[in-house]
C-alpha cells in the first residue's frame, strides 16, 4: 500500500527537510543476484513499477525496466548481470537528502533499508506525487526547466532502433515525430512489457540458422499516440498533474505547431528542490552557462561546493570558488566542454582544469582534480622536537 501525503507543510522548503517515511513505496519484493530476470519482469509488469530492489550479501541496489531492455532470454539471464548497487535511504532520511542522492548518482530511485532489511523504495515519482498539491510549483515555468536537446525518432523508424538508442543513451522515453511534428511517444516500459517474454522463449534465431527479428514493426503502429504535452509558458504544477493523471513519467514541451522544444522528466521536475539547501559559507560562482542550463548549473554548483567544503579541512583560508565554462565543438547532440576551476585564498589561487564530452561528467573530473589540488597545498606540519630523556 502506498501512503501518499497531500497535506504538505506550509512550504516546499519545510517539506523538503521532512522525513520520507510517509511517501515510501512498500512493502516491496526483494530479489537476489541469483534470481532470474523473468521473475523480476513478472513482478514489474504486475505492479506497474519501474524498478525493483536487489540485495546481495554485501550491498543493496536496483534493477530497472531499462536494464531489462538488454535481455534476450529472461529465464536464462540472472539478475547478477543486470542490477546496479545504488546506495540506500532510511525511513528517517529527509526528502532533500534523497533528492541529492538521486541527482548525484543519476538514478531514479533508492531502496529504503531499516535494520538491514529492505522495507521499500523511494523514487522520483513518489516524491513528485507528494508535491502535486503544492501551489509553489506554479511559480516555476516549464521553459526554465526543460531538458534540451531531445532524442527523437520518426514514426517510420523501427522499434528495434528505438530500443538500441535507449540502451546506448541511457534514456527511457523517446518522442516520435512525423514531418517534424510530434506524433507520439515510445518508452522502455512499452518495449519490455510487449516484446520480452517472461517465459524465456528464444527469439533471436532458429536451429536452421535463420534469424527471427526480436522487435518487429515500425514505431507508428506501437507508440503512445497521445503523450502528455505542454507549451513553454506552462508551469511545473500543471505539467506534473497531467503526468500523474495519465500515469506517465515524461512531458513533452511543444510549440503551437507541435514542434518539439524539449522534454520534462522527473529529474527536471525535482529541480526546485535542488535550491532549497540552507547554505552558509563559501560562495561558488559558475560562469559560462545560460539560463537554459539552470538544471545543470544547480547540480554543478552543488558538486563544486561539496568538494571544496571537504577541502576546507586542509585550507580553511579559501574565501571563494569560481568555475569558468567554455563550450567547444559539437558532435550531433553532444558538446565538448573546457572547464577551469579556481579556489581563492589570501595567499593566491589553486587551479584545476577538465575537459570532455558531457557537462556533468566534466564537472566530476574537475571536482576530483580540484580536491586533489587543494589537499596538495595543505601546510606541512612542523616536526615535533623530541626531548631527550634524562637518565
Amino acid at each position: 500500500m502506498i501512503n501518499w501525503i497531500f497535506a504538505l507543510t506550509p512550504n516546499i522548503r519545510e517539506w523538503a527537510y521532512s522525513e520520507i517515511q510517509d511517501i515510501v513505496h512498500g512493502p516491496v519484493s526483494v530479489f537476489t543476484p541469483e534470481d532470474q530476470a523473468s521473475k523480476v519482469l513478472g513482478v514489474l509488469k504486475k505492479s506497474g513499477r519501474y524498478e525493483a530492489a536487489v540485495k546481495s550479501s554485501k550491498t543493496v541496489g536496483l534493477i530497472t525496466v531499462r536494464d531489462l531492455l538488454a535481455v534476450d532470454q529472461p529465464e536464462q539471464t540472472k539478475v547478477d548481470k543486470l542490477w546496479r548497487a545504488t546506495g540506500t535511504a532510511n525511513p528517517y532520511s529527509s526528502v532533500f537528502e534523497v533528492v541529492q542522492k538521486l541527482i548525484d548518482n543519476s538514478i531514479r530511485a533508492l531502496p529504503v533499508v531499516e535494520d538491514d532489511q529492505v522495507t521499500g523504495i523511494i523514487s522520483q515519482m513518489d516524491i513528485l506525487m507528494a508535491l502535486s498539491d503544492s501551489p509553489e510549483l506554479e511559480g516555476y515555468q516549464v521553459r526554465d526547466m526543460v531538458k534540451n536537446p531531445v532524442w527523437s525518432l520518426e514514426s517510420e523508424d523501427s522499434i528495434s532502433n528505438a530500443r538500441r538508442i535507449m540502451l546506448n543513451k541511457g534514456i527511457s522515453h523517446i518522442p516520435v515525430t512525423k514531418n517534424g511534428k510530434l506524433e507520439g511517444m515510445i518508452t522502455a516500459s512499452m518495449i519490455v512489457h510487449t516484446f520480452i517474454n517472461p517465459a524465456g522463449r528464444a527469439t533471436t534465431g532458429g536451429r536452421g540458422g535463420g534469424h527471427v527479428q526480436r522487435f518487429p514493426g515500425k514505431i507508428s503502429g506501437f507508440m503512445e499516440s497521445n503523450p502528455v504535452t505542454i507549451g513553454p509558458d506552462g508551469n511545473l504544477l500543471e505539467a506534473l498533474r497531467m503526468m500523474i493523471d495519465k500515469d506517465e513519467s515524461a512531458c513533452i514541451i511543444v510549440d503551437n505547431e507541435k514542434k518539439i522544444i524539449g522534454i520534462l522528466t522527473p529529474r527536471e521536475l525535482l529541480s526546485p528542490l535542488l535550491g532549497l539547501q540552507i547554505e552558509e559559507g563559501l560562495p561558488v560562482y559558475i560562469m559560462g552557462l545560460t539560463d537554459e542550463d539552470f538544471f545543470e548549473k544547480a547540480i554543478a554548483e552543488e558538486k563544486v561546493r561539496r568538494i571544496v567544503n571537504k577541502g576546507l579541512k586542509f585550507r580553511p583560508d579559501i574565501t571563494e570558488v569560481s568555475v569558468r565554462i567554455k563550450k567547444g565543438k559539437s558532435q550531433g547532440n553532444r558538446i565538448r566542454y573546457e572547464v577551469i576551476g579556481r579556489a581563492l585564498s589570501p595567499d593566491g589561487q589553486i587551479n584545476a582544469t577538465a575537459n570532455g564530452w558531457g557537462l556533468l561528467a566534466v564537472f566530476d573530473e574537475l571536482c576530483g582534480a580540484l580536491g586533489k589540488a587543494i589537499s596538495r597545498t595543505k601546510p606541512e606540519r612542523k616536526p615535533r622536537t623530541r626531548r631527550s630523556r634524562s637518565r
